[in-house]
């Protein structure tokens, strides 16, 4: 089984990652900037 998380916002898109550790920096990232984002993830 594989782990993917979804982050979608209207800057990026809508963007796949399977790493946890870059996910987290992302949703970090996008929360800086005040940028609103929806998280989801899921399994394979």
């Amino acid at each position: 089984m594989k782990i993917l998380f979804q982050i979608t916002s209207p800057e990026t898109g809508k963007v796949i990652i399977r790493r946890r550790k870059i996910a987290k920096a992302l949703r970090w990232w996008l929360r800086e900037k005040g940028i609103v984002y929806d998280y989801s993830f899921f399994l394979i």
